[in-house]
């Protein structure tokens, strides 16, 4: 044969390989654009199971005479089911397969989304006056898948491979949490007011569309897990004890509360301080907060690794205990609820914040990290704004932001004292086994 000839066809085979590997990394990266989706699915539907009583709370106050001590028990279940699921994830998730796990998740959201609209409309119940009864099965089976998606989504996210930031990933998953509640918010109230409380079962129904994505994007996208160090339940231990990781439980435990405490009262702000209705106040308090909080987090996502996330913790933490006092003490209207909807900002990153610090310091650890976390997170965020209640009831709400601005102070110094000890030990996430 001759040598021209030869060494073309050399040449036309080394081009063809170079075109099939560069085809099957495009593969590759579109393929983990499903797992992407698939986590952000998922924690859109969080949003979906968070929100929804309490959105159309007042619907079943009208059509069903519930009362307000029965919202109450509603939030005490989710907070119950949800933190049995952190519980025990935390044990087992690093010997479960994230997969069935993720999907166990999604398909037990759908389940109790469509229990929750269609349990009350058995004439059995109806006619029994066994509504509220049947709401509480529903909400144990919702919340709980919503526990179990809090753990598993964050480290599938993070053991996505060849990402550019991994705490870019994360800061972007994480702010479809709050997009996720900005379209709750609207599509339920604007559902509420214009085609009428009495059809909600519909919306409802309507909303079990996301947990049915991500059973699907679950059932096909790539999975990986992230590696686990070696020594059992001493290196776990000696990991939970260190003092980086118990300033990473306390920031998370303040920043859960910090969210929460201005979350769940800026609705009641408005109200009583400004005299809007309840649909207007979901629309202008939780909304705008929600925005402003997926603005943050989105921009974070967007930036990556060109932010210091250190720093932008402690300015946030900061700022989020300027923002109390700020709607505490200040006897404007007008000016402490623009303070509220800042405070979504500024707190937006504290809570995916510290998940990112502490995969960067434990690269290795497995998901149980973010499982204990995750425990800390939600007591915080169920504690903090049953303290501040009760505080609101006996001295006032204004009274209660100031007071409670001592959660994003302690959320503060938490930050500064991670941001001493982030030196990451060694380990590796790309390159994590299948599931």
């Amino acid at each position: 044969m001759p040598t021209g000839f030869g060494a073309s066809a050399e040449a036309e085979g080394l081009l063809m390989t170079k075109e099939i590997d560069e085809n099957a990394k495009q593969v590759k990266q579109r393929s983990y654009k499903l797992t992407f989706l698939a986590c952000v699915a998922c924690i859109a539907n969080q949003a979906v199971v968070a929100s929804i009583v309490a959105l159309l709370f007042t619907t079943f106050m009208d059509l069903y005479g519930f009362e307000v001590w029965q919202l109450g028990v509603f939030v005490g279940v989710n907070f119950v089911a949800q933190l049995l699921a952190d519980i025990i994830l935390t044990a087992t998730i690093d010997k479960l397969s994230y997969r069935k796990t993720a999907l166990t998740s999604v398909s037990l959201s759908a389940v109790g989304l469509a229990l929750l609209a269609l349990l009350p409309m058995l004439p059995f119940v109806a006619e029994n006056g066994l509504t509220y009864y049947a709401m509480l099965p529903a909400t144990v089976i919702f919340a709980f898948s919503g526990g179990m998606a809090e753990v598993i989504i964050t480290p599938i996210t993070d053991a996505i491979p060849d990402s550019k930031s991994k705490s870019g990933a994360l800061a972007l998953m994480h702010s479809f949490y709050a997009w996720g509640q900005v379209l709750t918010i609207v599509v339920t109230s604007l559902f509420v007011v214009f085609v009428g409380g009495r059809y909600w079962h519909y919306i409802v129904l309507l909303w079990c569309v996301l947990p049915v994505v991500g059973i699907i994007l679950f059932s096909i996208c790539p999975i990986n897990r992230l590696p686990v160090e070696n020594g059992g339940a001493r290196a776990k231990g000696k990991t939970l004890l260190s003092p980086f990781m118990l300033a990473a439980m306390l920031a998370i435990f303040t920043a859960g509360g910090t969210e929460i405490v201005m979350n769940q009262y800026v609705t009641t702000f408005s109200q009583k301080s400004l005299g809007f209705d309840k649909a207007t106040s979901d629309l202008v308090g939780m909304g705008l907060f929600a925005v402003m909080m997926g603005i943050a987090r989105t921009g974070y996502g967007i930036l990556g690794d060109r932010l210091d996330m250190n720093k932008a913790l402690i300015v946030g933490s900061f700022a989020s205990f300027v923002l109390y006092l700020v709607v505490g003490l200040v006897p404007v209207a007008w000016v402490a609820l623009v303070a509220c909807v800042l405070c979504g900002f500024f707190s937006g990153l504290l809570w995916p914040g510290t998940l990112v610090v502490a995969s960067r310091r434990f690269p290795a650890s497995g998901a149980w990290v973010f499982a204990i976390l995750a425990i800390c997170g939600d007591v915080g965020a169920s504690v903090f704004p049953t303290v501040a209640g009760f505080i609101a009831d006996g001295v006032g709400l204004n009274v209660a932001f100031a007071i409670s601005s001592l959660v994003p102070l302690t959320c503060f110094i938490s930050n500064l004292i991670l941001s001493k000890k982030n030196n990451p030990v060694p380990g590796a996430i790309d390159g994590a086994e299948r599931s």
